[in-house]
């Protein structure tokens, strides 16, 4: 080997981590990709000419070479905390005086006050200079080992000028810039488009093969350091000795020393967060000093020295170009506003839900106002006011139709609904919306049935309700626009394992009027399996279905009238023939326990799956209800709340409970 080439594949991964760096962390690229491209193209020419040159920390070396069979475990030498949530001025005075309490008498501390990153919680370990792990957050305690996903990121680099073990904790994420651009693609091959940055992020990181990862634009964002006091004194200056080795931070922190300062740093960052490259729903409070950290501790569930101040759902201005009606799954005709594209929470909204007929007529919105629109819950953006200064005269009320905008069938409301109907159950604009939502993860969870596919298959005669997909095979799917035989054969496979899911999966799918989750999951252990509830007579369903405890009148007559529906019988007979649903296993509920005697409705984005909080409860002897009504005791409330079950928890007295002061009740980490 020539005395040249070491100091050449040297030079080239110095250069190449150099860009890396320029490129991810700092936002401010110094080459053209051709540049770049030729660099590695060097390098990699180089170590095939000399395979001894390769090392772990090679800028070659970060795609594995094949998919893995899943998962194994980590446990978190620390415990990965959550955040306890504040949403008004009056909880971060509360938070200080805490704090201020806590510490020794005449110490007084100072807080550093950051972007709250919404992405996918991530642990990171540096040996010997060396990235050597990579972890989800799991539970806290354990999670689970990413580290090959993790070595595709190109912003965070495989080795950094510092010996001693270093743990870094961050998040995962998809610029909004980069995620348009992925969705480009997914809806030019068929696919459903990601929801937001934050799905994309933590979807892509749970990746059993690194090489389709290597293909998403992740970046890591870090925001503390487990070994802190070994960097520094303090958590901002721990964050710039991170920034100094070359490892990515948000480069955002603010440090303050009193509440007002600490309000005027929120207010900055809440001001600011529409320009930021990545998602924030908020800011984070940390106090500054490890010693100071130390001394406060943590509760069973959150650190005493950290909060996180949720944003309002934020507000956009702009106008209504036209009101289009969509067809859905139950036959509901929806006024969506056509706006004027704008951006919201980071992204550019361009239609808006107005819901239905008397919504729009109790705002007055006609087609040419200028409007407010907000993100119900910061996902779904509603037209919530309008200018009615604004108006020149030119404006064009907005009539709902008389006739279904897809089959041309007489539309009809109802008395005593709000919603104008489509009756025409065989309508392609229901049955799209029906296998949308039958699809669903909370449903029969099919992946890759995304909404160009979905139209297609509709379209063409191909499925003409849920039961038909059942009988598609990967040949006619492949011979769809965008299909090739791989991506038609991972459809087929997802609805073929799709029969496995319990009965409670399948009436979630259904949609049976006025049914959540928990409610079909009642309904479905009552019922046994979807051979016990085809076998019930109209009185014998309805005898079962009013001793489940929490069905109303409502939702008795609603079940009864759709299990003695003809089609709906056709429907569920087509589907046990296709051999669709497990019996459901009945869970009996504890008679003793913290809880006894109390109901919770769950809400919000959570940190465990829905159903594993729902069984949490349910163990210390509480009852789950889907929706706040007369007699819940508690709303618990995980992050991105929507402001209706919030309405209904305070019309009604329901508490309100934070995820976080469940599990410290129940004794859980």
């Amino acid at each position: 080997m020539p005395a040249s080439a070491p100091r050449r594949h040297a030079a080239l991964a110095r250069e190449i981590a150099a860009h890396d760096h320029r490129y991810y962390v700092l936002d401010d690229p110094s080459v053209s990709d051709a540049a770049y491209d030729a660099l590695l193209r060097e390098l990699r020419e180089l170590e095939a000419a000399h395979p001894e040159l390769v090392t772990p920390a090679s800028p070659t070396q970060r795609v594995a070479g094949a998919p893995r069979e899943g998962f194994t475990r980590v446990t978190h030498r620390e415990r990965m905390f959550s955040l306890d949530n504040a949403y008004a001025e009056d909880a971060l005075a509360e938070f200080v005086r805490r704090v201020e309490g806590g510490l020794p008498s005449g110490e007084l501390p100072a807080f550093v006050v950051e972007p709250k990153l919404d992405g996918g919680s991530l642990e990171v370990v540096y040996e010997g200079g060396r990235l050597v792990e990579a972890s989800t957050r799991g539970d806290g305690f354990v999670g689970e080992d990413v580290t090959e996903n993790v070595r595709t990121i190109r912003g965070l680099p495989l080795s950094i000028a510092y010996e001693p073990r270093l743990t870094c904790r961050g998040e995962v994420l998809i610029y909004r810039r980069d995620l348009e651009r992925v969705n480009e693609a997914r809806v030019a091959a068929g696919e459903e488009p990601f929801a937001n940055p934050r799905n994309a992020a933590s979807g892509s990181l749970r990746l059993l093969d690194a090489r389709e990862v290597a293909r998403r634009p992740l970046r890591v964002l870090l925001y503390a350091v487990v070994e802190g006091p070994s960097l520094a004194a303090t958590h901002h200056e721990a964050l710039a000795r991170l920034a100094e080795l070359g490892l990515p931070t948000h480069r955002r922190e603010t440090v303050v020393h009193d509440l007002p300062a600490m309000m005027a740093a929120i207010a900055a960052i809440d001001e600011a967060r529409a320009a930021y490259p990545f998602e924030t729903d908020g800011a984070v409070v940390k106090v500054d000093a490890f010693r100071h950290q130390d001394i406060l501790g943590a509760t069973a569930k959150v650190p005493r020295w950290a909060i996180a101040y949720k944003f309002a759902a934020e507000r956009a201005a702009t106008r209504v170009l036209d009101v289009e009606v969509n067809v859905g799954r139950t036959g509901a005709l929806t006024p969506v506003a056509v706006l004027e594209p704008v951006q919201l929470g980071g992204t550019e909204v361009s239609r808006a839900s107005m819901h239905n007929a008397d919504y729009v007529a109790n705002l007055d919105v006609r087609i040419g106002d200028r409007v407010t629109i907000e993100k119900a819950g910061e996902i779904i953006p509603q037209v919530v006011s309008v200018d009615l200064e604004a108006r020149t005269g030119d404006e064009r009320p907005f009539q709902m139709p008389t006739r279904c905008p897809v089959c041309d069938a007489e539309a009809v409301r109802v008395e005593g609904e709000a919603a104008t109907r489509c009756p025409n159950r065989a309508c392609p604009g229901q049955v799209k919306a029906a296998l949308h939502h039958f699809a669903r993860r909370f449903a029969m969870d099919i992946d890759h049935l995304g909404p160009s596919l979905v139209e297609q298959l509709v379209e063409r005669g191909l499925v003409r309700d849920v039961a038909d997909l059942y009988d598609l095979d990967a040949a006619a799917v492949a011979a769809l626009e965008r299909m090739a035989d791989k991506s038609a054969g991972n459809v087929v496979r997802e609805i073929d394992a799709s029969r496995a899911r319990h009965l409670d999966r399948l009436l979630c799918g259904l949609g049976i009027p006025q049914i959540g989750q928990v409610a079909a999951r009642q309904l479905a252990e009552v019922a046994g399996s979807l051979d016990g509830l085809l076998a019930w007579t109209p009185e014998q369903a309805r005898e079962a279905i009013d001793a489940i405890h929490g069905f109303g009148p409502k939702m008795a007559d609603s079940v009864v009238g759709w299990l003695v529906d003809a089609d709906t019988r056709v429907l569920l007979e087509r589907l046990r023939a296709r051999g669709v649903s497990r019996p459901q296993p009945r869970v009996e509920a504890a008679k003793e326990g913290p809880l006894v005697g109390e109901s919770f409705c769950v809400t919000g984005v959570l940190t465990r799956k829905r159903d594993d909080v729902h069984e949490l409860i349910r163990a210390a002897g509480g009852e789950v209800h889907d929706t706040v009504k007369a007699g819940t005791t508690f709303l618990v409330m995980g992050d991105k709340v929507g402001k209706s079950k919030l309405d209904a928890a305070k019309k009604r007295g329901t508490q309100l409970v934070t995820e976080q002061e469940l599990y410290a009740r129940l004794g859980v980490g």
